[in-house]
């Protein structure tokens, strides 16, 4: 019967609870389920995430990508435990007592939107200017970009200030700064033992950055920011496995 996979961890980790079991394999072991429909589905995500966040209470996990689904329990074995059965034991031990938490910070645009006007009376003046005489399409495209640079670097001097304050108790740390530039998201490797710590910390930035910014918070979490491209992944071309 076909498989989902979730993610791998050490062989010696602690048999999961329910419809999920190990597949184990020298050093490493996958945890898996039975799948009798192929067709995965939003509360397949949201369970995909449930099992990987109760296995990392019990020790380190690799998380393999959502919808992996192998033909059965051999080909976990032959084509991602045994292949890279070293490669991932070591990335399991760097890991080993390391959590990931999320911030995902998103500003009030029109407060920023101010803010820049506030700081800049020449931007002002021509917006003043444009509305007393009629603004051309240039000029109006003139002063947008120049808003959005400006909201650009607020938010770039706004995410350096959270991570100087966050990254003392990181391991590592991820920024990621999408095309709205309201927005920006932050992934960090922090020790589970420090992790009240770090908490506290949050609630700091929160407090200093004032109501005119939201932040979401989220962990812990299986290290899914720091292990880009490392996992070994079956061959797609042999039409036994589907994503």
């Amino acid at each position: 019967m076909a498989v989902q996979v979730y993610g791998l961890v050490r062989a010696e980790h602690p048999d999961p609870p329910a419809a999920v079991r190990l597949v184990r394999s020298g050093p490493v072991a996958a945890a898996v389920s039975d799948l009798a429909d192929t067709e995965l589905h939003e509360t397949d995500a949201i369970a995909y995430l449930d099992v990987l966040t109760a296995l990392l209470r019990d020790g380190p996990v690799l998380p393999v990508r959502f919808g992996t689904v192998a033909p059965d329990e051999a080909a976990v074995r032959e084509e991602i435990l045994d292949p890279d059965a070293d490669l991932v034991a070591g990335r399991l031990a760097e890991l080993d007592g390391l959590v990931e938490v999320r911030l995902e910070v998103s500003a009030d645009e029109e407060a920023e939107i101010r803010e820049v006007l506030a700081a800049a009376p020449r931007l002002r003046d021509l917006m003043e200017q444009g509305r007393r005489n009629g603004q051309s399409l240039d000029l109006r495209i003139g002063i947008g970009e120049e808003i959005s640079h400006a909201l650009d670097a607020r938010r770039s001097e706004l995410s350096d200030r959270i991570v100087e304050v966050l990254a003392p108790l990181a391991a590592s740390h991820v920024v990621s700064l999408p095309d709205d530039v309201t927005q920006a998201s932050f992934a960090f490797l922090v020790r589970a033992d420090r992790l009240a710590d770090f908490d506290d910390l949050v609630e700091q930035v929160r407090a200093d950055l004032g109501e005119n910014y939201g932040i979401e918070y989220a962990g812990p979490l299986p290290a899914f920011d720091f292990i880009a491209g490392e996992l070994p992944q079956p061959e797609a071309g042999t039409g036994r496995w589907s994503w």
